[in-house]
């Protein structure tokens, strides 16, 4: 088919008007090259109080190549035959269609330098999907597929199976048309899958060590391309996202094969998981007696709807500077651990956004306090708070401010202001903090979990001659101080690798992505770890999701008595 067929136009106008699309249109944009059609969807559906909204960094791109060239309004048909206009749009950031840049033919040199191009405009890519229709999807399979190291998916319709020495990247891929079973080959070769699913016109495979990476084969025929693509997205787009964070943080960006294979994350579907969301925004009172409009976001399992009173933990997010408020919580592996392990999430927009006011230690304290008095299946006893980058750094605060309230805290990638350091931060006073530990040092345990990557660039890991460099082990000595543990006067990392301070049992803990975790802790006169450090090796200024079930793992030995506050251990 060269261009849409006349009968899938057909098809779709009866599906959808045209003019029912609004401002929704296809353009050429000056900043890409001309053969590149382009849709931004309405973001508004990321609104963030709309109830099917997601955070907005994780929602894919869509690189589309059809059969043969098409036009604006052409675009905009493929789009609905596709889906994505309709119940996949609020999982959709953009959508870009590639026209072949020579005319009716894809050229292997000349697109791929398009593609080249868009990529490296484009830069930061964490959910990046292609899909190739046809002619369309030959060339992906034969050109893109081999350099698809970024890529979270590939789509493969119709198209026919690359030359033999073709070897793609390890790359999640769906193909489907009556050659599917040959196209396929190339990527269960590169991606090791192994058969978990086979029936007369369906094949999985699975890689054994990476569950994500996986190759499903359609071989059905007679399907819709919307059928396609339906399956497609319910088996594998809708499975993860991908992100760079090897030796750099992904959102600095990067150029295509300048980071090597991008690591594979899942992407929380909340009816798979069995979790429900509540959007919650209410009127409270803090400390100032003044009535306050909070935002809050509550992540409950199904399992724990009806649970006894006082039986489940709550894990409180709270997100770093300026980021959605949706963030911790699908971009932290948090929901995973809450479904499997039965605790409840609530990320708060601590800082304020819009028409929502910002939550000040007391303002923390007041949302935790109308989540127990409309929850009373959480366990006031088990309530932890974890943090990313400045809610890191709030998360230590909030230990030192109210030991009352949490069980334990944890930080990631964030820790605390020096005197010479405080980047104007209202949640953070250091010299007030420092005055509060003096006082209760000794006298009540807070255990602390501090998880950070050596290559963060945002709050280095350690590094002197940075601005940021010492905020970590100033946290770190901060917390040493608080338990009545002996600083050291200096950090020595010829005497104690990694970290530059003593620690006990130290270990390291490989993983199934590019970087393995150093760890070690700080043990009470129980022997018991009250304090553990994480060092992610070569990872950037992002949460890393691993060290999410390492930080669970932390906290849920711990609990606290609401009425004495003492902090108690359980095996």
């Amino acid at each position: 088919m060269n261009r849409l067929s006349a009968a899938m136009l057909s098809v779709a106008a009866l599906l959808i008007p045209l003019g029912a699309a609004g401002q929704i249109q296809f353009h050429v944009s000056d900043r890409l090259p001309a053969n590149v059609l382009v849709h931004e969807l309405d973001m508004t559906t990321s609104s963030l109080t709309d109830s099917l909204a997601r955070v907005p960094f994780l929602l894919p791109t869509y690189f589309i190549y059809p059969d043969g060239p098409v036009n604006a309004e052409e675009a905009l048909y493929l789009m609905r035959e596709l889906g994505l206009e309709g119940e996949l749009s609020r999982y959709t950031g953009s959508i870009l269609v590639f026209n072949p840049a020579g005319g009716s033919d894809y050229d292997a040199a000349t697109d791929f330098e398009v593609y080249k191009t868009v990529f490296n405009t484009r830069r930061a890519f964490v959910n990046l999907k292609i899909v190739g229709i046809g002619k369309g999807a030959s060339f992906v399979d034969a050109v893109l597929a081999p350099v698809a190291n970024e890529v979270a998916g590939i789509v493969s319709i119709g198209g026919k199976a690359p030359r033999r020495g073709t070897v793609p990247a390890r790359v999640p891929v769906y193909v489907a048309g009556k050659n599917a079973a040959a196209v396929a080959k190339g990527y269960v070769s590169s991606d090791q899958g192994v058969i978990k699913e086979s029936t007369k016109t369906l094949k999985l495979y699975v890689n054994a060590s990476e569950p994500l990476l996986r190759v499903v084969v359609n071989t059905a025929r007679g399907q819709s391309l919307r059928e396609q693509f339906t399956d497609a997205w319910e088996r594998l787009l809708s499975q993860n996202y991908r992100s760079s964070n090897y030796g750099h943080t992904n959102y600095m960006g990067g150029l295509l094969g300048q980071y090597g294979e991008y690591e594979l994350e899942p992407y929380p579907m909340f009816d798979r998981l069995g979790i429900r969301r509540e959007i919650c925004v209410r009127q409270l009172m803090p400390s100032k007696q003044v009535r306050t409009n909070y935002l809050w976001y509550e992540y409950i399992p199904h399992a724990v709807e009806t649970a006894a009173p006082g039986t489940v933990p709550l894990v409180v997010l709270l997100h770093g500077h300026n980021n959605d408020p949706r963030t911790q919580a699908e971009a932290s592996g948090y929901l995973t651990l809450a479904a499997d392990e039965g605790f409840m999430v609530a990320e708060l927009e601590w800082q304020g956004k819009g028409d929502y006011n910002y939550m000040d230690d007391d303002g923390i304290e007041v949302t935790i306090r109308d989540i127990l008095r409309r929850h009373p299946q959480v366990d006031p006893s088990r309530i932890y708070v974890e943090g990313m980058s400045a809610g890191g750094f709030a998360a230590t605060a909030l230990g030192i401010r109210k030991p009352y309230l949490f069980a334990a805290v944890g930080a990631h990638s964030g820790g605390m202001f020096t005197d010479k350091v405080n980047l104007g931060f209202p949640f953070q006073d250091n010299a007030g903090l420092k005055q509060e530990v003096q006082f209760l040092r000794g006298k009540i345990t807070m255990p602390y979990f501090c998880i950070s990557g050596t290559a963060d660039e945002g709050v280095p890991f350690y590094n002197p001659a940075h601005p940021n460099g010492q905020l970590l082990v100033e946290a770190w000595k901060t917390y040493l101080y608080y338990g009545g543990f002996d600083v050291p006067d200096a950090v020595d990392a010829d005497k104690y690798p990694v970290f530059g301070i003593p620690l006990s049992n130290r270990r390291r803990v490989e993983t199934t992505k590019r970087h393995a975790m150093e760890i070690g802790d700080v043990l009470d006169a129980a022997g018991h770890p009250v304090m553990r450090l994480v060092a992610v090796e070569n990872f950037g200024h992002a949460n890393f999701v691993p060290g999410a079930r390492e930080m669970w793992e932390f906290f849920r030995h711990w609990s606290r008595d609401p009425e004495t506050s003492e902090s108690v251990w359980d095996d």
